[in-house]
């Protein structure tokens, strides 16, 4: 305990000048008077004490000097220190991907995470504080806001996006927040290894909240799923982080009708994987794999695979301008260059880039083909119209030029032209035909050069009733069917998740599953998985780091206790009253 205002004690001269006024008032002597001896004899029996007769004699001065005594301690300003954080800013880094939904006894990890930011924020009341949560892109919640009720609403509102935490994008983020300094971060999170705060930065405290006991959990790391000549073949990979042996079952599902295809137990030991495979079974198009056991994190224990014709390999034929091999590559496809020979040989296995004719008539999937080997171009030029089509939805090609066009197919749909003559042209097969060399156009000087080739690529390898794999929350351009309808997403028990007006804005669902994706009247499977990142749940130790130099992150306060001595003056005040009162003269 302390005092706030040691000059105060002047005030003590008042209970001294009371304890003068004792010492030299006056003297009563008593003495005995003869009408008085019977009262005195008779009230003999009822008199207390010498002591406590001394004490009723003086209990008006000592119920004075306790009061004067107690106001002068008033005076001092007496408190008692706490720690205050001192810290102009508090900045508090939110960890919501997939694994913060292990649980830990009743509550997730998030869950307990958004309690310890409630109590840091009730404890900082009139701090700014600014809110960031994790991701491929760090989200900023709130920024310097000091209002309690803005506060303490958003923290509560905070919720697991599902996607991988990125937290060094966030650490970067969060710096350039707290360029100034004097600011206190707090990270929330399973673990963060110390090495991601190898620079210090003056003028910032960094705290990390983790989680500091293993828990339990065994995950679906891989699931496949291929079509074969005996029906379609599932394989599910498992990974035991357990250190013990963890019994289970899995479960294969038709997740269009929920129907229960098969299912399997095993017997995994501990820190171990093995593979499980299910066979023969019936023509599939969404198919879930759901594992059985007692574990802190059931998130992993589900995983969705889509069945199409998805291939990220294409074949450019070594003919082609060297460009269009480039574009591939610039739109992350695995591109090889191969001769008629090898393009005849994978054409099944992947997408074929050439100018051959031929191979419009061969196999069942389709190609691109640029050119045409088996004629020549006519002279041409104009502006180039394209019809409303999903392969124009990225890629605009209204401003290239072309000097030069082949022959149109027969009974081929154009959906690009140049002056009314075909440029670019889609079979009933469903082959994209470009009726041109890359070097009669300017296109490569556009951006829509690769864009067109990736949507190409996308069209050409994709089940017309796939919409395709992502993340949560990816942001993903869609080939929309182009039509004046926005697109809709839906759950596969038809529950609505959200509209987008096109194909360029789609952002996937945050939480794994498969989805219906509903296209101007067009429906269309998706599925949302999570990175494999996200199917480990860490530990560690929490720790700080670092220091805050233009404030002191804690400082001594004070706690005054004052007014706490008010009441207990008052009563002393009104018994001094009542013992006066009784008396009614000075003893």
């Amino acid at each position: 305990m302390g005092f706030e205002h040691l000059g105060g004690m002047w005030t003590a001269i008042f209970p001294l000048a009371v304890l003068l006024y004792y010492f030299f008032r006056k003297k009563y002597r008593s003495a005995t008077i003869s009408s008085t001896l019977f009262w005195e004899k008779s009230m003999r029996e009822t008199k207390v004490s010498p002591y406590l007769k001394n004490l009723q004699r003086n209990a008006l001065f000592y119920l004075q000097m306790a009061a004067l005594l107690l106001l002068v301690f008033i005076l001092l300003g007496p408190y008692l220190p706490k720690d205050e954080h001192t810290a102009a800013h508090t900045v508090f880094v939110v960890d919501t991907s997939a694994s913060m939904a292990a649980m830990d006894g009743n509550l997730s990890l998030f869950e307990h995470n958004k309690k310890k930011i409630m109590e840091l924020a009730e404890e900082r009341t009139g701090t700014e504080f600014t809110i960031v949560t994790t991701g491929k892109e760090p989200k900023l919640v709130i920024r310097e806001e000091s209002d309690e009720r803005t506060v303490l609403g958003a923290i509560d509102q905070l919720e697991l996006t599902y996607e991988q935490e990125h937290m060094a994008r966030s650490l970067d983020f969060v710096k350039s927040l707290a360029a100034e300094g004097g600011v206190d971060v707090h990270f929330f999170t399973d673990y963060l290894d110390r090495s991601v705060f190898m620079e210090s930065e003056n003028g910032i405290r960094w705290t990390v909240h983790t989680n500091d006991l293993p828990l339990e959990n065994i995950s679906i790391e891989k699931f496949g799923v291929v079509s074969t000549t005996k029906g379609t073949e599932a394989i599910v990979k498992l990974s035991n982080q357990k250190s013990s042996v963890q019994a289970g079952t899995i479960l294969i599902r038709n997740e269009i009708t929920g129907e229960e295809l098969t299912k399997q137990e095993f017997s995994l030991d501990g820190l171990s994987d093995t593979l499980l495979s299910f066979k023969e079974l019936p023509e599939l198009s969404a198919v879930k794999a759901v594992l059985e056991t007692d574990d802190d994190f059931s998130l992993d224990n589900e995983a969705f695979v889509l069945l199409g014709n998805e291939s990220s390999e294409v074949i450019v034929d070594q003919q082609l301008h060297e460009l269009v091999k480039k574009a591939f590559e610039a739109i992350g496809l695995d591109v090889t260059s191969g001769s008629v020979n090898e393009m005849n040989i994978a054409r099944e296995q992947a997408l074929l880039v050439t100018n051959e004719t031929k191979f419009l008539n061969e196999g069942t999937s389709p190609i691109l083909l640029i050119g045409r080997n088996d004629s020549v171009t006519d002279q041409v030029s104009g502006r180039v119209d394209t019809a409303n089509d999903a392969l124009f939805t990225i890629a605009q090609v209204e401003d290239v030029y072309v000097s030069g066009l082949y022959p149109p197919f027969e009974n081929y749909e154009t959906i690009a032209s140049v002056s009314g003559k075909p440029f670019i042209q889609r079979s009933p097969r469903g082959d994209i035909i470009i009726l041109t060399d890359i070097g009669l156009t300017d296109w490569p000087l556009h951006p829509s050069f690769p864009l067109f080739f990736w949507s190409a690529a996308e069209m050409l390898t994709t089940d017309n009733n796939i919409a395709g794999i992502f993340t949560p929350n990816e942001r993903k351009a869609l080939l929309t069917s182009g039509g004046s309808e926005s697109i809709e997403v839906f759950t596969i028990d038809d529950k609505y998740i959200a509209t987008y007006p096109d194909g360029g804005s789609f952002v996937a669902p945050a939480k794994p599953g498969i989805y219906k994706l509903l296209d101007n009247g067009k429906e269309e499977l998706l599925t949302v998985q999570l990175e494999s990142s996200e199917k480990l749940v860490k530990h560690g130790a929490s720790y700080s780091l670092g220091g805050i130099s233009t404030l002191n992150d804690k400082e001594e306060g004070k706690n005054t206790i004052g007014w706490l001595i008010l009441l207990p003056v008052l009563l002393l005040l009104l018994i001094e009253w009542e013992v006066q009162r009784r008396r009614g003269y000075p003893n």
